[in-house]
């Protein structure tokens, strides 16, 4: 446990303690990885393993955390439920209540996360409003990064290196075409971007 403290808010060490000291749960700090935060796995003995990405930004590690020990709960106490299914929901809603204080969180970010939890996502990256407030704790600010919600349509971008055309909204997602292989992806709209 004690290898996570660097990247957990310090007032949240003891209550995470409480959720994980005895249980079969060991938890790992790996490199970031670009399509998921953290994971929860079975392994084949009786023990259970979380992987979170290594973060600068503790509100985010530390959510993404408590997510994966809602899944191992969950697991733990039904083998068979959906992952992010009721259950899920009421657990992870459950073991994160004690953590949404201003001893923990920002004010700003605790009034995202309440509204969050209400009707928790499979993933913080579904909810524009919390993704935009995480955002402002990345230690990667020197970046010149735009929301794609705030271009205008017609405008092109980079992504990961590749050049795109915002074309249309589409519910609460971007379809953008991509310039090179000329196909049609959608986006979020809090997705980061640069503006060309």
């Amino acid at each position: 446990m004690l290898h996570i403290t660097p990247y957990i808010p310090k007032m949240s060490v003891e209550g995470l303690i409480n959720l994980i000291e005895n249980e079969n749960l060991s938890v790992k700090v790996v490199k970031e990885r670009i399509t998921k935060h953290g994971d929860f796995r079975k392994l084949n003995n009786q023990n259970s393993v979380i992987t979170i990405n290594k973060s600068n930004n503790k509100y985010r590690f530390l959510m993404t955390l408590i997510h994966e020990i809602a899944h191992y709960y969950t697991y733990r106490d039904n083998k068979f439920a959906k992952p992010h299914g009721s259950k899920w929901k009421n657990i992870f809603k459950k073991i994160t209540e004690p953590f949404l204080n201003i001893n923990i969180f920002p004010e700003s970010l605790l009034v995202s996360l309440r509204n969050h939890m209400e009707d928790p996502k499979s993933s913080f990256s579904y909810d524009s409003e919390l993704s935009k407030e995480l955002d402002k704790y990345d230690d990667d600010q020197s970046k010149v990064l735009v929301y794609l919600d705030d271009l205008s349509l017609n405008s092109t971008f980079t992504y990961r290196d590749k050049k795109y055309i915002k074309v249309q909204k589409k519910r609460k997602r971007y379809l953008c075409k991509c310039l090179t292989n000329k196909r049609n992806y959608l986006f979020v709209s809090h997705a980061k971007v640069t503006t060309l």
